[in-house]
């Protein structure tokens, strides 16, 4: 005797818990939520029938899917608890009292869809069971076919059996369309599948012996052809496929000249065995080389290469011999018609309306296809939108274009007016020969009164144009010309005079543009120099102007008197060979103050070299040497700071430099100097803020990770994000689940998002033994994730070395 698999609580699934937290009567419900999901048959009924009905759970799904005024009958030998808006009736489907009750209940109304879940008693015996419930499936099917209204569906339970193809080809003489499906809520083990038939053709009169079990399932036998004993000759063989009718022969023939003369090569080659060269002229021909005879002696072992060589040599001879064969044929003279005006007039205008027509077709493509490409582009810019690469309102970097908008102050030139007539094309074609190309000399000779040097250093021949001009040189005419600050007495008159006559040239006045203010200019020449006397940082510079003049004058009488003024570096003389390798390790300690902002810079610039030797005299060249950057302090960090903001300060720092612990003092020991630089100096004027702020950023560039750290986080939080988002799509795919409860959303969404947490994984520790000391460490059996193989001998030393850590912090003690 068999034994059950599944028992009590075992068979208690995901469908039966959902069915009891949602308040369904049995698991079954959720089977046809799945089939009217896919099928959507119980949205647009009225009338539903329920056969075997009991408890009532298809019953509550088709009143949940259904319109609210639908009516759903139910009918079972038990009778069923009421359910909300139903009518529950009992009764036999297999007899007509049944078929009564429903008739009673319905009076006029047809019914929109049959369902039929019904199953026998389940015995020993699957066959007989088998066929008791496909005959329970046929009489259901004949109750329905007096209450299915015409396009009606029906919904039946069948088990797979040997009556199962003679069910199914009576459900598709009444149905247009019969579908065979097996929903998942239906456990896997068990056999019964799910029919749903759609468009029932409501015929005026049915067979009965259509709907008769007796008749549909009956077993037929058919009579086997029995062998003549007495004459097994004539006994009919049977005929063998794909052999060619009285072909007796196992290789065939070709001649090369009907290959040649063949409209399709590929045909002409079907059933062929050998090519054979009748002709002469293709046999010398120079396209037939050794390699295409080869080919021709045995056509059925070529290959897809050696097929492909023979059909183009055919293709080749095969056009030739067109060509030959062309002026053969005489054309015979065509009567030609002549044609009435009233045809041609008709033909012009057919011709018109045809070339009117197909303007409009394409027309219409192009227009689709305008349409299909900016809807394209609408479509990456939501995804842009949707993924933030893109923000709402922001237009993006502008790319500006080659040819920009013509407007009147672009032409400032008379050479502008005359651009605009002759325009050069958008494309230059290239000279075909080298000799129409002009090679420039590499070294061009300066001419004085011809010439002119741009700020580079770059030769300017003939007349430059004001888009050649750079932004200093506007500048510069601005201030000087413009302004009338212009020094005309230093320098060559004529270089002046010759200067003013280019720019001229150059700044011919546009003849498009009008001027609205009429006054000369001189006027306004010197209303502008009034209007740049009158900014305020002109006015703030007056005071440290007269204070420069009279510290300039001062040290001016000094000099005369023959005081040395420090401040001043002396050029430095040319040295010889030992000299200047004692200047390249010679430091310069001499500490200049000089409240010029121009020398101070200079100094400042100069005293991270060590001049070496000075080249070509008193207006040569320095050769210095580089040396090593200085790493500073945050003290001396906030000293450089102070010094470079304003001149006051510094030039307070300087002066406060010479006090009572600067000593000059040489040839002292090192432990001496040492202790006078710890003990003996000034300490320095220097905010313990602005110390602070500089010794900050410094700590703030020392905590900041490296990049391979940096990157690592990254990485780790990329991964956590991927993970949220997968979690975040199943869990949206939960909550629109109808079929599970609040509380089944609520702990698979819990479990999900369990499983996307970033976890420590864990070791597994396997403790080793004496059989594989010796051996190679390999993975144990049945261990998955990181594991580490321990012995007992490293637990005794760990305990060893913690108790020992315990007894030195005691001693210490």
């Amino acid at each position: 005797m068999g034994r059950k698999t599944k028992l009590g609580k075992s068979r208690k699934d995901k469908f039966y818990k959902l069915a009891k937290e949602t308040g369904y009567r049995s698991r079954a419900a959720f089977k046809l939520i799945q089939l009217n999901r896919k099928f959507g048959f119980l949205q647009e009924s009225q009338v539903c029938i329920d056969l075997c009905a009991a408890p009532g759970g298809w019953m509550q799904v088709a009143k949940q899917n259904m319109p609210i005024s639908s009516i759903v009958v139910g009918v079972d030998l038990f009778p069923i608890k009421p359910v909300g808006g139903c009518i529950g009736l009992i009764g036999d489907i297999t007899t007509d009292t049944c078929k009564t009750a429903l008739a009673k209940e319905l009076g006029t109304w047809k019914a929109d869809v049959v369902l039929h879940d019904g199953a026998p008693n389940v015995g020993k015996n699957w066959l007989h069971d088998a066929f008791q419930q496909i005959t329970l499936t046929l009489s259901s099917l004949k109750l329905a076919t007096h209450f299915l209204r015409p396009g009606g569906w029906f919904v039946t339970k069948v088990f797979r059996s040997k009556d199962y193809n003679a069910l199914l080809w009576v459900l598709k003489q009444l149905f247009r369309k019969v579908h065979a499906t097996k929903p998942s809520a239906s456990r896997k083990e068990s056999a019964e599948i799910f029919v749903v038939c759609e468009k029932y053709v409501a015929p005026d009169k049915i067979d009965p012996r259509l709907l008769d079990a007796r008749y549909v399932f009956e077993e037929l036998e058919l009579e086997t052809k029995t062998k003549s004993i007495l004459h097994p000759e004539k006994q009919k063989k049977v005929k063998a496929e794909g052999y060619t009718e009285k072909d007796f022969s196992l290789r065939h023939e070709l001649p090369v000249s009907k290959f040649i003369e063949h409209a399709n090569g590929i045909t002409a080659l079907q059933g062929v065995g050998e090519i054979i060269f009748d002709d002469d002229a293709i046999a010398k021909h120079p396209k037939t080389t050794d390699e295409i005879r080869e080919c021709c002696k045995d056509i059925k072992v070529l290959g897809r290469k050696d097929l492909k060589a023979l059909i183009g040599w055919w293709r080749a001879l095969h056009k030739e011999h067109e060509e030959r064969q062309k002026p053969q044929v005489e054309e015979a003279p065509v009567a030609v018609k002549e044609k009435t005006l009233e045809e041609e007039e008709d033909e012009e205008l057919d011709a018109l309306q045809a070339h009117v027509a197909e303007v409009a077709l394409e027309e219409a493509k192009d227009a689709k296809r305008r349409k299909k490409k900016a809807n394209k582009l609408r479509s990456r810019l939501n995804e842009k939108m949707n993924l933030k690469m893109v923000l709402k309102g922001d237009e993006g970097p502008r790319e500006e274009a080659d040819d920009e908008v013509f407007s009147l102050k672009n032409i400032s030139s008379a050479k502008g007016m005359e651009n605009l007539d002759d325009q050069t094309p958008d494309l230059l074609a290239d000279s075909d020969t080298e000799g129409g190309r002009e090679f420039l000399p590499k070294f061009v000779k300066y001419s004085r009164d011809n010439d002119m040097v741009d700020d580079e250093g770059n030769i300017i021949e003939g007349e430059v144009s004001d888009f050649e001009l750079s932004d200093d040189d506007n500048d510069e005419d601005l201030n000087e010309e413009g302004l009338g600050l212009s020094d005309n007495e230093s320098g060559n008159e004529a270089e002046v005079v010759r200067a003013r006559e280019v720019q001229a040239k150059l700044r011919a006045t546009n003849p498009l543009l009008t001027d609205l203010d009429h006054r000369d200019k001189d006027t306004k020449r010197h209303q502008r120099v009034q209007f740049w006397y009158e900014k305020d940082n002109l006015k703030s510079l007056e005071d440290d102007e007269d204070e420069e003049h009279d510290l300039d004058r001062i040290a001016a009488d000094f000099r005369k008197k023959g005081v040395q003024i420090l401040g001043k570096k002396e050029e430095p003389a040319v040295l010889g060979k030992k000299a200047r390798k004692r200047a390249k390790y010679q430091k310069d300690s001499a500490d200049t103050t000089d409240t010029e902002d121009e020398e101070i810079a200079k100094e400042e610039i100069t005293m991270s070299y060590d001049v070496v030797e000075k080249v070509g005299g008193k207006g040569g060249f320095d050769v210095v040497q580089p040396k090593k950057k200085i790493r500073l302090s945050e003290e001396e960090l906030a000293l450089g700071s102070l010094l470079t903001s304003s001149r006051r300060k510094r030039r307070d720092l300087i002066d406060a430099a010479w006090n009572r612990y600067a000593f000059g003092d040489e040839d002292l020991p090192e432990w001496f100097v040492r202790d006078e630089q710890m003990h003996m100096r000034k300490e320095a004027p220097v905010p313990k803020e602005l110390v602070s702020e500089y010794r900050k950023r410094v700590e703030e560039i020392n905590v900041r990770p490296i990049k391979k750290v940096m990157e690592a986080k990254a990485r780790k939080k990329k991964r956590a994000l991927k993970r949220l988002s997968k979690a975040k799509k199943k869990a949206e795919a939960v909550l629109e689940n109808p079929d599970a409860s609040s509380q089944e959303k609520i702990r698979q969404i819990r479990k999900l998002y369990k499983k996307a947490e970033d976890r420590k994984k864990d070791v597994t520790y396997v403790v080793s033994r004496k059989a594989f000391a010796g051996k190679r460490a390999r993975r144990p059996p049945g261990v998955k994730g990181r594991y580490r193989i321990v012995d007992t001998r490293q637990k005794k030393d760990k305990r060893a070395v913690a108790a020992k850590e315990k007894r030195k912090g005691k001693r210490r003690k």
